[in-house]
């Protein structure tokens, strides 16, 4: 069942793939991206802790959308779960919102997700310690 909606996310036009990571960074699952696995649980960091300095405001956040490598990347945060999506530009992010938003719905729902995610929770502020802030980083927190 979670392999049909990770169907529907890769088969909107321009998107090259997607995973999932747990609240730590850790990937639980794959789906199409050919990009290390060290490198993606870099990225699922960098979104965590951009998502904790919001949680430290007592503000909440339920996507993060940014530029990597030349790729365009969109978040969905839930609170034990990262659902990331890479693509070529968010050209098509109206129609890659709503796909993100009913697969999310389904895979909150799905027992063995959730029980991994569940493994790997952690307290947001403390992903805050974990790793550097580049200096662009820095200036784009900054004007939060």
């Amino acid at each position: 069942m979670v392999n049909q909606w990770f169907t529907e996310i890769k088969n909107v036009p321009g998107v090259q793939g997607v995973f999932i990571a747990s609240g730590r960074g850790t990937i639980i699952h794959n789906e199409g991206i050919k990009i290390k696995e060290n490198e993606l649980q870099e990225v699922a960091m960098r979104l965590l802790r951009m998502s904790a300095i919001f949680n430290e405001k007592d503000e909440n956040v339920s996507e993060i959308e940014l530029f990597w490598k030349n790729l365009f990347i969109i978040c969905k945060l839930s609170n034990n779960l990262l659902l990331v999506t890479i693509c070529d530009s968010p050209k098509i992010l109206p129609l890659l919102r709503i796909t993100l938003n009913v697969s999310l719905s389904h895979l909150l729902q799905d027992k063995k997700i959730m029980k991994m995610a569940r493994n790997h929770a952690i307290d947001k502020n403390m992903i805050l310690r974990k790793g550097k802030f580049g200096d662009d980083e820095l200036s784009l927190l900054s004007n939060i």
